[in-house]
């Protein structure tokens, strides 16, 4: 649902009658002269090369705390049949945080929770330890929002960022009705904010849409400076906190986080049938140190913090004007998740909005967002960093119209952490979709990736392990409702540790489940959320039970640290112990499992009835 349309129409009313002419420029990009350095580079599908900066930085992690990680995770390893001092390399590991809105970010967030070693509860199950042995941390839409509030937050821990007195997440405030229409006011100085930033940026010469409102309005949300107490003064709130700062960060520069990456899709015609953009469009990502794409046909990165600069066959149009400060966080998270682009009306997308509601957005806004036809108001603009730089139809646009990062329907970031130059050995995917009725992951974005891989990315990336061919098949052996490790067998793909968003394994009642289109909670029941889903995450499976694995925690070191022992000569054989989590947890197409063996598992959504987003 878009905003009650009777707030919608007061709040236009009251906007055009007086609209303010003070400006944020922190949200503007600004001028520069341009490096002496080169802002892209170009490579091909079968000779990949890493930004060397993300090279740099992942080796140091490697050497100076994975490694040590690993260790103060796993101890001797004897507790899972192990001796971790024969391991003179351990496994690469990425973890990718699904699209869902606010419910994939609080799932996510619980995921995080259940496997930091700063949680002593998480260690003392197991679990805690996994986060710090990660080499990768990618997020899309919903995903990304958490993905951003920890890395524009210092990394803090979960409870802290979410719940504590660490600014940044404020989601007792409505995305875009904050205070509801009982408070006009406050909500007339939030979107009269809101204007005010995006009129900066329209005013130094950038195209601006419904999608830099989005980005303003999470950044309220997401990033730091924002509290209750000044939600609605005229602090910057998040305004130019740029997405290249990461770098600048000290706990970035002590290695103490992994390497962060978000995507984007290109904006495409909508399939009803398959409910995304098609899937040769490209994917893009953004790192702390580089925009890019490694889609065979654009093969391409530009640097970041001069991104949204006029660039030709990779040289500046003049080399006097550089721009500086266009990947704001807000901006980037906000490209992420904009769904406008896509409307349904099935409301399993975030927003459900039809043209009429599209333009009161506009009207909102104000000029010049105002006078462009909704299906140029509801894109993200991006100018495009690699016009002339190859014989594509994607690089000859002046502009890049972007939108949410599970469009296509990959809604886990699994492209990037399958980049062949990357080489991940294992793939912790964290599935907080809405794909059924009762909003739990049903496994179709496994095979949305699965089919985008096998079709279009077979020289530039891994492929995934077997998976169920239909998420029909995937429901009704319990995939869903489960921890799951697919391709524990296979030598030529990486190992992935599946955990979907899944209802409480004691039966009880599910409020982790909540619709996308939810844009309010309050710290009560994110607090419910974050217990459901950090303790399901601890928690493991039992078949034909309703009581948590006392083995699980010790069965994801095992599958986390699997691929170690092929970079071992010989090949460390699997250990006793860890053959029997396997058995119990990895896909076996020759051994299917049955939904029927997790029982009580209540699927209805028990929280609040959905705010008006």
């Amino acid at each position: 649902m878009a905003p009650s349309l009777s707030l919608s129409l007061a709040l236009v009313i009251v906007l055009l009658s007086g609209k303010s002419t003070a400006s944020l420029p922190s949200y503007s990009p600004s001028l520069t002269a341009c490096p002496d350095t080169s802002l892209t580079r170009t490579f091909t599908a079968t000779s990949q090369e890493l930004n060397p900066f993300e090279s740099d930085f992942i080796a140091a992690r490697e050497s100076s705390v994975i490694h040590q990680s690993w260790q103060s995770w796993l101890k001797n390893g004897s507790a899972i049949g192990y001796n971790t001092t024969a391991f003179s390399n351990f496994a690469r590991v990425g973890l990718a945080f699904s699209g869902g809105g606010y419910r994939a970010s609080q799932f996510g967030a619980g995921v995080i929770s259940a496997i930091d070693a700063r949680n002593a509860t998480a260690v003392a199950a197991g679990t805690g330890g996994l986060l710090q042995v990660a080499t990768y941390l990618g997020g899309l839409s919903g995903g990304s929002w958490l993905t951003a509030g920890l890395y524009m937050n210092d990394f803090p821990m979960v409870q802290d960022m979410v719940l504590g007195s660490q600014p940044g997440w404020s989601m007792q405030e409505d995305l875009l009705e904050p205070e509801g229409s009982a408070a006009i006011i406050n909500t007339l100085q939030y979107y009269s904010a809101l204007d005010q930033s995006v009129d900066a940026k329209a005013a130094a010469g950038f195209n601006v849409t419904i999608g830099d409102g989005w980005a303003r309005a999470l950044s309220y949300h997401f990033l730091s400076g924002t509290n209750l107490s000044n939600f609605f003064d005229t602090s910057s709130h998040g305004a130019g906190q740029l997405w290249s700062q990461i770098a600048n960060a000290d706990f970035f520069n002590n290695h103490q986080a992994p390497f962060p990456l978000v995507v984007l899709d290109t904006n495409g015609t909508f399939d009803l049938t398959t409910e995304s953009i098609p899937l040769d469009l490209p994917v893009y990502e953004v790192s702390p140190f580089e925009f890019a794409s490694f889609d065979p046909h654009i093969s391409a990165a530009a640097e970041l913090s001069h991104i949204g600069t006029s660039l030709f066959e990779g040289v500046p149009v003049d080399n006097a004007s550089c721009v500086t400060g266009f990947d704001q966080a807000g901006f980037v998270i906000g490209t992420s998740s904009n769904i406008f682009a896509v409307s349904r009306e099935d409301q399993l997308s975030l927003l459900s909005v039809d043209t009429t509601e599209i333009e009161l957005l506009q009207s909102l806004l104000g000029e010049p967002i105002e006078a462009l036809n909704p299906a140029e108001a509801v894109v993200s603009k991006w100018p495009n960093p690699f016009l002339g730089i190859a014989s594509t139809t994607y690089s000859s646009n002046a502009e890049l119209q972007l939108i949410d990062g599970g469009s296509n329907g990959e809604n886990i970031p699994l492209n990037p952490l399958l980049v062949k130059a990357r080489e991940v050995d294992v793939i912790v995917a964290v599935d907080g979709s809405a794909d059924t009725n009762d909003n739990w992951p049903n496994g179709l974005s496994l095979l949305f990736s699965a089919e985008r891989l096998s079709t279009i990315l077979g020289d530039s990336h891994q492929q995934l392990p077997e998976v169920p061919s239909s998420t029909d098949d995937f429901v009704a052996q319990g995939l869903n409702l489960r921890p799951t490790f697919f391709g524990c067998n296979s030598t030529d793909t990486p190992l992935i540790i599946y955990l979907p968003n899944s209802p409480p394994v004691t039966g009880d009642a599910p409020f982790c489940n909540a619709p996308t289109i939810q844009s309010q909670f309050e710290v009560n029941e994110t607090q419910t959320i974050l217990d459901q889903t950090y303790f399901n995450t601890v928690a493991g499976f039992v078949p034909n039970a309703n009581s948590p694995d006392p083995n699980w925690g010790r069965c994801l070191q095992c599958a986390a640290v699997d691929r170690s022992r092929f970079k071992v000569t010989p090949t460390i054989e699997r250990s006793a112990f860890c053959t029997t989590c396997f058995t119990q947890y990895c896909y076996n197409p020759s051994n299917i499992t049955s939904s029927s063996e997790l029982p009580k598992r209540k699927l209805t959504y028990a929280g609040p009835a959905s705010s008006s987003l």
